[in-house]
């Protein structure tokens, strides 16, 4: 069996190959149906209960298939990336992979095998070189973040999430849920600073509590206390956040970016 750090090597390293490999430059290049195909995989839609995708794999041959009702592309391509991270990574693991949506975020509540398969899929559908290439001199905004979804055909969740991860600046995601801070994700820099704690109830004080308490719609970004958020910076000179937040409707969540200013 690889070796952990080995297979997170590939997961890393391979999607920025396969760019090279067969010629891709743009996003709209990357017909992942294609792709697959010439990795000895066949992809399929069809119905799914709880299940977001699944890969089946018989020797050298392989079968995905992705849940025919997911409604937005970016979610469908990357719940295919994913797969193909399987497909590349764990075949000494298992021949049959069923994942939930709750797999192809990040790390959160992952075991080793997704989270690798969600780092490979970030690459091959947002190349670092790439991404980074994109959000030079920029600072995480909501419009930026949909700008760079669009042109990555990527989901506002899964483009937050690699912005952040390859940002220097001191950076943030929250996923919210009925009031509550559900998972974040944050830039290293950031995560030296704060920590947020998942499960507690969200201040009145943020826009995405005053949201699920009040009802008060989004409006754009505000100057918000850092303690309504966290308690754990370490300079006393830290002492506002720019928040951020929309309301997903179709998921009953709030996505928040957080960022000093």
């Amino acid at each position: 069996m690889l070796r952990r750090d080995f297979r997170m090597t590939i997961a890393r390293g391979e999607p920025e190959r396969w760019w090279k490999l067969y010629g891709f430059s743009e996003p709209k290049d990357l017909i992942l149906e294609d792709l697959a195909l010439v990795r000895g995989v066949l992809v399929t839609e069809g119905p799914m209960e709880k299940m977001e995708a699944r890969l089946i794999r018989s020797g050298d041959k392989g079968l995905i298939r992705v849940r025919q009702n997911i409604p937005e592309l970016g979610r469908k391509r990357f719940a295919i990336a994913h797969e193909l991270g399987h497909w590349e990574l764990h075949k000494d693991i298992s021949q049959l992979f069923a994942c939930t949506s709750d797999d192809m975020i990040a790390s959160y509540k992952s075991s080793e095998p997704e989270g690798e398969a969600n780092i490979f899929a970030s690459g091959l559908l947002m190349p670092s070189n790439l991404f980074q290439k994109q959000i030079e001199s920029t600072v995480l905004s909501l419009p930026k973040v949909r700008e760079l979804s669009s042109y990555f055909l990527t989901s506002l969740t899964a483009t937050t999430i690699r912005y952040v991860s390859l940002s220097q600046d001191y950076c943030a995601m929250v996923i919210s849920e009925n009031g509550k801070i559900r998972w974040w994700y944050a830039s290293n820099s950031f995560k030296q600073l704060f920590y947020l704690s998942v499960g507690t109830d969200l201040s009145p004080n943020t826009i995405a509590g005053s949201f699920f308490l009040k009802g008060e719609k989004p409006m754009g970004p505000e100057e918000i206390d850092i303690e309504a958020w966290t308690q754990s910076s370490s300079s006393s000179d830290l002492s506002i956040f720019i928040e951020e937040s929309i309301y997903m409707q179709r998921y009953n969540k709030m996505l928040t970016l957080l960022r000093l200013p």
